[in-house]
């Protein structure tokens, strides 16, 4: 799976993905919060991989659309992992911004674990699930998870870009996730001209980190269907 890239989700990295052989970019903002820098860091790492396989976990899934905007030619399939087409609500991107600024004074504590397991994770998920998902999100810089935060409060709709494409794409959702639920997903599926949408069981919004098998099962056929 060397052409595979697999863009990590918000306040987590690339710890998220239990896929050998895959390639998982940290991703890093500086300058300017724009999920655009995000993509051409990735392009610029992967400098050596004419196309690849492009996969992303919610704000992975931003990055990854940031990055058809500006390289669609080097993109030959799509995974998207629980994540959404469209731009935030002005609701939404208040409340990014309002923990951007709590992160500054703050920095990352418990009080973001606690702000952010429940919506990440099924009411049924593991004891190691929940332990490697803390403490990612323990792991992160606080200038990172400021900056994550003000880059996706101000991304904006992809639905033109997805509509172009034309490559097989695969839309993942898991059964319980709060922040982009099935309904989400399923509208993302039908704007991808050529794409498979499952659903995965006794999951919320991280699928690879709940249920890493079933995750790599579903990739993993999907892309013998494909050719991929």
């Amino acid at each position: 799976m060397d052409d595979l890239v697999l863009l990590h989700a918000f306040p987590l990295d690339a710890r998220m993905w239990d896929v050998p052989g895959a390639r998982t970019p940290s991703l890093r903002g500086t300058g300017e919060p724009d999920l655009t820098t995000l993509a051409r860091a990735v392009l610029d790492e992967l400098d050596g991989l004419d196309q690849f396989l492009l996969g992303g976990c919610s704000m992975g899934g931003y990055v990854a659309m940031a990055l058809l905007r500006i390289a669609p030619e080097r993109v030959k399939g799509l995974v998207f992992v629980d994540t959404k087409h469209t731009a935030d609500t002005e609701e939404a991107a208040a409340n990014r911004h309002a923990m951007a600024d709590r992160v500054e004074r703050e920095g990352v504590g418990e009080w973001l674990v606690d702000a952010m397991l429940p919506n990440l994770l099924g009411p049924d998920a593991s004891a190691d699930a929940k332990a490697l998902t803390r403490d990612m999100i323990l792991g992160q810089r606080a200038e990172d998870v400021a900056w994550w935060q003000r880059a996706m409060a101000r991304r904006p709709d992809s639905t033109e870009v997805l509509e172009t494409l034309d490559v097989p794409s695969l839309v993942l959702v898991g059964e319980h996730d709060r922040l982009t639920p099935p309904d989400v997903a399923a509208k993302l599926a039908v704007t991808l001209k050529h794409s498979t949408s499952e659903r995965i069981e006794d999951a919320g919004h991280l699928p690879p980190v709940e249920r890493p098998e079933e995750f790599r099962a579903r990739l993993e056929r999907w892309r013998v269907q494909v050719g991929l």
